[in-house]
């Protein structure tokens, strides 16, 4: 099993199990009783008693509970509030969902049951798909380096792990339920590798990693050694990982759902059924910055370099459980940015691999080489019907959108109004910044075609024109480039998320890939 840090086992029933320690109600603001027929009269009286006496008022992530007798204990009796009726969406769910894990893990909850809230603006398959997604998420906790000197018998006990049941006997519930585990799964498994340290993970340790979640998710995998990117060209991930002792990588998962054309065809004529979708990471393993060094403060932080690829790795998994009919690629652009005797230097000029030729001005401007080198190769040897890349790129779209969106920047407005619906329906941010002739004239270099930075101004949209310089200049391939920089990790605790990487874009991704088999299937009905 792959590891995902999260010890949540999850069924669908209609009517709750006998050795419940705690049963939850959802309630929205201006609630007189609690509507919950599967449950026992002592549970509902239990719940009323907390409305009645005003301990909730139904707002938003507010929670109590009450205790009724059970057995030889006492269970837990748990209400949660959503806020007005007609402001309650998914992400409200997920985040009341988050609240409700937390209190799980302060009061060391082992069985428990959900009923699910009956709001008029969410089906009861979707609510379960957020609430579900809010517990699991909320539920990760990255603990694999723990040793001797902080585990305690007391956190042993703590860790056995949570059995829940959400109370329904609708068959598209369960689906719903499922399919949320599945991603859920994919993004905390994303959320795990991101954390590891800089000494556990370097390129050839993730592609391993990634070689077995080829093998668990029936995944195809092929990985480029230094050898072979030299031999291919590409100056940019190479000169990038040329100061680290351990060698780059370039790691390409491929899912071929819907049959046809593979990777074994590559450059072979696709249709636009068979054509996959790309997905490219930014997978630095760790980033001092290079020759151009980071300030020593925070940079234990630059773990968190790798949360791009993390997330094409989330979706990956995701894909191939959920075994959607679709092809789908994702390549993982991965090295380790030291500063040594053999690394690259500022003054240096970097041929990529599709010959464009780049001055070095700024050794930690190193993502956007390394993701070059991955984008042309990739839309050349899979002709990809549309490219989507995730990277932590730069600190300026955090000082630009903060920490709770990501910068999303395209040749391609259907492209945009895709990810910004799937980012809808996740709960995932973005917000679009302009790309185009004038932020390319801006990194134009007098000896090579571009520098890799021209300074701090708009350094966002200089990534992003940076990059469109590796996909074709017609346009022809509908491509769009997220900066994650601000969302990757966060340094505080959110409603489902603990301090530490977040897994970010992967529900989002998954939604996207999803949208997208429909839309074939519609159009295949045409």
């Amino acid at each position: 099993m792959l590891p995902t840090n999260t010890d949540v086992t999850i069924q669908t029933k209609n009517k709750p199990p006998g050795d419940l320690d705690a049963v939850v109600m959802f309630v929205v603001e201006g609630s007189k009783n609690i509507e919950a027929a599967m449950l026992s009269t002592e549970d509902r009286a239990a719940g009323d008693r907390l409305l009645k006496a005003g301990v909730v008022r139904g707002k938003a992530r507010e929670l109590a509970f009450d205790l009724v007798e059970a057995g030889k204990g006492f269970r837990r009796v748990y209400v949660v509030g959503l806020g007005g009726e007609a402001k309650v969406t998914a992400e409200t769910l997920r985040q009341a969902a988050g609240a409700v894990a937390k209190a799980f893990r302060k009061h060391r909850i082992r069985n428990a049951a959900v009923v699910l809230p009956r709001v008029e603006s969410i089906q009861e398959a979707r609510a379960a798909d957020a609430i579900v997604t809010g517990i699991l998420l909320a539920s990760f906790e990255f603990k694999e380096y723990e040793g001797t000197a902080k585990k305690t018998d007391d956190e042993t006990a703590k860790q056995r792990g949570l059995r829940l049941t959400i109370l329904s006997d609708d068959d598209q519930v369960k689906d719903s339920v499922d399919r949320a585990r599945i991603v859920c799964d994919g993004q905390n498994f994303a959320r795990t590798i991101a954390s590891r340290p800089g000494n556990v993970i370097n390129p050839p340790a993730l592609a391993k990693i990634a070689g077995e979640l080829a093998r668990e998710a029936g995944l195809k995998i092929r990985v480029l050694n230094e050898k072979e990117m030299a031999r291919l060209g590409m100056g940019g991930i190479l000169g990038v990982g040329s100061g680290s002792a351990h060698p780059p990588r370039m790691i390409v998962l491929e899912w071929n759902g819907s049959g046809g054309r593979g990777g074994s065809a590559a450059k072979k004529k696709a249709t636009t059924h068979t054509a996959p979708l790309l997905v490219v990471g930014k997978a630095i393993t760790f980033d001092t910055g290079g020759i151009s060094i980071k300030p020593a403060e925070k940079m234990g932080e630059m773990i968190f370099d790798k949360c791009g690829a993390m997330a094409v790795l989330g979706l990956m998994y995701a894909v191939a459980k959920l075994k959607l009919p679709i092809n789908v690629v994702g390549i993982l652009s991965s090295a380790e940015n030291m500063p040594s005797s053999t690394a690259y230097r500022p003054g240096d000029i970097l041929r990529m691999y599709n010959g464009v030729t780049v001055e070095v001005t700024n050794t930690d401007a190193e993502g956007r080489l390394v993701l070059g080198d991955a984008l042309a190769w990739g839309t050349e040897t899979y002709q990809p019907r549309a490219v989507v890349d995730l990277a932590t790129l730069t600190g300026g779209c955090v000082v630009a959108l903060g920490h709770t969106m990501a910068g999303l920047m395209s040749n391609n407005d259907e492209l945009v109004q895709q990810l910004q619906s799937a980012a809808d329906e996740s709960g995932e941010k973005v917000w679009r910044l302009p790309i185009g002739d004038d932020q390319r004239e801006f990194i134009k270099s007098g000896p090579a075609d571009i520098v890799n930075s021209a300074g701090r101004w708009a350094s966002p949209l200089q990534g992003g024109a940076f990059l469109s310089h590796f996909i074709p200049k017609d346009d022809s391939v509908p491509w769009a480039h997220l900066d994650i920089a601000g969302v990757a990790d966060t340094d505080k605790e959110l409603p489902y998320y603990a301090r530490g990487a977040t897994g970010w874009g992967v529900r989002t991704l998954v939604h996207w890939v999803t949208d997208h088999v429909g839309r074939s299937n519609r159009r295949g009905k045409r």
